[in-house]
């Protein structure tokens, strides 16, 4: 009983673990993310100092809080000094006079951390949505739209096909464009390059006939020229058949 006093008192995630015989897990919250987050409060009580009087409470309910922060932090991917930082970024863009819930503020790390790479928004995206829509008749082909951003041209196209398949709402189309951008946040942390817009050069050439498909054109020629050969002899034998 004193060891596990101890451990809950040292916050010792690995011997609670061995205590109760279940495997530590690979995503434990530990005191470098609890100061984390304490300096981010202490950053986001500076933008939105009215919280200190509608947020703030009692020591353990700020400290419950935290708590609650931290659990979101690591089971929503906000794990790294850089995404936090880029919240705090959009937090200042954004300003007003209430403190943000977590999921809003971690929904700042994801599009503070896209800014910084070079993404748009997801708002801008739906904006470049609409300004295809309305401007796409002025243009040949999608591929030669002057996109503000390279990955707009892929977002926006799939995004109006599921918007013709399932007849989306704006709401829908916005939650689209987030799943869409989410991913291609992904992909360009791992590494990948996004695609320019290349314009298809339309194939100008005779379609094949049924003889080319099907194989040798040479080849069905002459059985062509053998049967009509067939059919004229034919004929001619029928003609002198009934001249007698």
């Amino acid at each position: 009983m004193k060891n596990l006093v101890s451990a809950v008192q040292r916050r010792d995630a690995a011997a609670l673990s061995r205590m109760a015989g279940q495997p530590l897990q690979a995503r434990v919250v530990n005191g470098n993310a609890e100061k984390l987050v304490d300096v981010l409060f202490e950053n986001l009580l500076l933008l939105f100092p009215a919280a200190r009087n509608t947020v703030f409470g009692a020591p353990d309910e700020v400290a419950a809080m935290k708590r609650q922060w931290i659990t979101a932090f690591a089971e929503g991917g906000i794990t790294t000094l850089e995404q936090v930082k880029a919240g705090v970024s959009m937090a200042r863009q954004h300003g007003g006079d209430f403190w943000p819930s977590c999921g809003r503020f971690m929904a700042w790390c994801r599009e503070g951390a896209r800014g910084a790479g070079g993404l748009p928004s997801d708002d801008e995206v739906l904006a470049e949505f609409h300004r295809y829509a309305r401007d796409k008749h002025r243009v040949a082909t999608p591929e030669a739209f002057d996109w503000a951003h390279p990955v707009m041209y892929w977002v926006v196209l799939d995004v109006r096909q599921l918007m013709y398949r399932y007849n989306y709402t704006e709401a829908e189309v916005l939650r689209a464009i987030k799943a869409q951008m989410k991913q291609w946040a992904k992909e360009m942390a791992a590494g990948k390059v996004i695609p320019q817009p290349v314009a298809r050069i339309a194939d100008c050439r005779r379609p094949k006939t049924a003889a080319e498909l099907a194989g040798n054109a040479e080849h069905y020629q002459s059985v062509g020229v053998a049967a009509l050969a067939a059919i004229r002899q034919k004929l001619r034998g029928s003609s002198g058949e009934g001249a007698v």
